[in-house]
């Protein structure tokens, strides 16, 4: 008994990611994926470390130091070395990028890695493999994909899920020591015991049925009737995505450089974020006639980190107040009196006006400065994420709060508060606006004639994900099996919607489609911000009578699929998944089984040139290729980002359909039990 405890212990320490292979036949797929590898060919190079050893050119890397491979004048070699002397790279600490020490290294050493040739790049990685933690490491290599030159050699588009790599931040900590013990006993166990612990062997895998967060307690009657969504680990990897895109720590103007729209893209991403959030409470005010808004709970995740320890729960108590909450309040009061005099001063002394065309790039950036800036991110994360349990702003905590992980921070109810505060200040700007005349977009030459709209459906299927990369240290060879995570994830049956369009003349359009609560005419664009955007898409209209169809399971451009990493269903799938874009799976809200009523809207515009930003050499190409497509020079979000007014229900270019979605429910689970609310 006591060597099993320490076998035990020691794995906990041990886990972190990325064994050698999957020795399962139907998983070979995995083996590879992943790995760190050199392919002197094709430059290119897989960006998540692993543990495989494939022949690298430079055999010899433990022998290696870093000041053999850079200029030891180089300003960013230079810096990076005083974090590696300091220890802030250390193997073994928790890695969060609100962590001033771990983040100034973690940009460090991107600053280098983004100022160094290619052959310079490949020989630090490798080093740094050997001497620098994996995380600090894995979100350098990830931002240099992003914000560099170095796409030929790492492709952005080529990123596992994080739940693959890193399955204990996505998955409850009760699976992972299950899996863990499963490997003590190599795989080996009572039949009783597995009935028990809800695991099963089918052939060479072993699937333990996992459930979110709060399972084995009580309803308190708030926020964990929609943990299946705010803990879905699409939804989660997702949004670590964004954070990629708009790393918190970079500059305003750096991120103009790169793309001048980057600020209303950060906005237009949590808008649509929290118009999907509320779609999924719609079901509720049915269900269970009953609201989260005034819900303010404990919350424990559920999760543990790599060195042992679990994620802290976070208390509904909050902190006394102190400096760091004056700031952010007299931020806040700020802010506020630039909306109400629709002006801004900088620090220079120069004044903009906030106007109707400006302000939603002039806002989003205000609040990444002050808001989500490099001080007031740190605190806004802790003051939150601990809440009243407290923790010193400045010292290096060994177990962060989920909101001081980019991954992990959707999980928290409060976290989506926090979302709605920030998009508060813009509905706060519009409300001094007068709506916008939608009549001015009105376009005679399409009439939109009709829709044929499918039974749509949604219901809870099973996705089993792989562990075995998620553990470090084990012999592969003493694990001839797979183990997986089972969850049950919300889904619906793949659905085509067929747009019958009389166009006048032959020519290109741009189509937007959005989902909404229920409503009716005028009062729709009251709820603007509640309708979510399924898809903008371009289409080459001919003269007579068109077809368009819309397909949830084709969209590849703006969706991501995930199906070839769910072992659950072992067909020979593409792999469509994209860190970047949203998951195909949560795309329609839970129905009732009686039926739920949305709205779907459609508009139909004519397609103008748009200017695309010159880049030489192909500089940031993987950014660029990361941005919603481009068709118009209208706001994201149109003509939902904003209320508008003047609608016509007899225009012909745009029109609201009555929709009815369906839940189907499985009150009986396949192997084993599940929480009630994932039936």
């Amino acid at each position: 008994m006591l060597l099993r405890f320490i076998l035990v212990m020691f794995l906990w320490l041990v886990l972190l990611t990325n064994v050698n292979t999957i020795p399962v036949d139907e998983f070979k797929k995995y083996s590879n994926e992943g790995d760190f590898g050199f392919d002197d060919e094709k430059f290119l190079m897989q960006i998540v470390p692993g543990n495989n050893n494939p022949s690298h050119k430079y055999d010899k890397v433990d022998e290696i130091q870093l000041s053999d491979i850079v200029d030891q004048n180089n300003e960013h070699y230079q810096l990076f070395m005083t974090y590696v002397e300091k220890g802030f790279t250390s193997k073994g600490l928790t890695f969060t990028i609100y962590d001033d020490n771990l983040k100034n290294a973690a940009v460090a050493l991107f600053r280098l890695l983004q100022s160094v040739e290619i052959g310079e790049l490949q020989r630090i990685s490798a080093w740094a493999r050997n001497n620098v933690n994996k995380d600090l490491l894995t979100y350098a290599l990830k931002i240099t994909a992003i914000y560099s030159d170095k796409n030929k050699l790492i492709n952005a588009f080529e990123y596992e899920p994080p739940y693959i790599t890193k399955p204990n931040y996505f998955i409850n900590s009760e699976t992972i020591r299950k899996a863990m013990q499963l490997m003590i006993d190599d795989g080996k166990f009572n039949a009783q015991e597995g009935e028990v612990n809800q695991f099963y062997k089918t052939g060479d895998v072993i699937a333990i049925n996992t459930n979110y967060s709060g399972w084995n307690l009580a309803s308190n009657g708030c926020h964990e009737e929609l943990n299946y969504f705010r803990e879905d680990i699409g939804i989660n990897s997702y949004y670590s995505g964004i954070q990629l895109l708009h790393p918190f720590w970079m500059s305003n103007s750096e991120l103009e450089e790169i793309n001048p729209k980057h600020a209303e893209f950060y906005y237009y991403v949590h808008k649509q974020l929290m118009a999907r959030y509320n779609l999924e409470k719609e079901y509720l005010k049915y269900e269970r006639n009953k609201s989260t808004e005034k819900c303010f709970t404990d919350y424990n995740p559920y999760l543990q980190y790599d060195n042992g320890l679990p994620f802290p729960i976070r208390s509904s108590t909050l902190k006394d107040w102190n400096e760091e909450q004056a700031r952010i309040k007299s931020i806040d009061i700020a802010i506020r009196e630039c909306i109400s005099r629709r002006v801004i001063f900088m620090d220079n002394g120069t004044k903009i006006s906030m106007t109707e065309d400006n302000y939603i790039d002039l806002l989003a950036k205000i609040l990444r400065a002050n808001l989500d800036g490099v001080k007031s991110a740190k605190f806004i994360r802790s003051f939150f994420g601990y809440g009243g349990n407290t923790y010193p702003l400045d010292s290096y905590n060994p177990a962060p709060s989920v909101l001081h992980h980019p991954e992990t921070s959707l999980r928290d109810p409060v976290y989506w508060y926090l979302i709605q505060n920030l998009l508060n200040y813009f509905n706060e700007f519009e409300r001094t606006l007068e709506p916008y005349d939608i009549s001015k977009y009105e376009y005679d030459d399409v009439k939109i004639i009709d829709a044929r709209i499918p039974k749509i459906t949604t219901y809870f299927s099973y996705y089993q994900l792989i562990l075995n990369k998620g553990i470090k240290k084990i012999d592969p060879m003493k694990i001839p099996y797979a183990i997986t995570a089972r969850l049950k994830r919300l889904n619906h049956v793949n659905f085509d919607i067929n747009f019958t369009v009389e166009s006048k003349t032959e020519s290109p359009v741009v189509v937007r489609l959005f989902l909404g609560p229920q409503c009716y005419d005028e009062n729709c664009w009251v709820l603007f911000s509640n309708f979510f955007e399924l898809d903008c898409f371009s289409y080459q209209l001919q003269n007579g009578i068109n077809n368009i169809i819309w397909s949830t399971h084709e969209r590849f451009s703006k969706f991501s699929y995930e199906n070839y990493y769910n072992m659950e269903d072992q067909s020979n799938e593409i792999n469509r998944y994209n860190l970047f874009k949203f998951p195909a799976s949560l795309v329609i809200p839970k129905g009732l089984e009686i039926g739920l009523n949305l709205t779907l809207f459609v508009i139909i515009s004519p397609k103008e040139e748009v200017f695309n930003i010159d880049m030489p050499n192909d500089y940031y190409v993987n950014y660029r290729k990361l941005m919603p497509d481009e068709f118009d020079r209208k706001p994201l979000g149109f003509p939902f980002h904003r209320e508008g007014a003047n609608f016509k229900p007899s225009a012909n270019n745009y029109r609201f359909f009555n929709i009815t979605v369906f839940h189907k429910k499985t009150n009986t689970n396949a192997n084993g039990y599940f929480s009630k609310n994932l039936n």
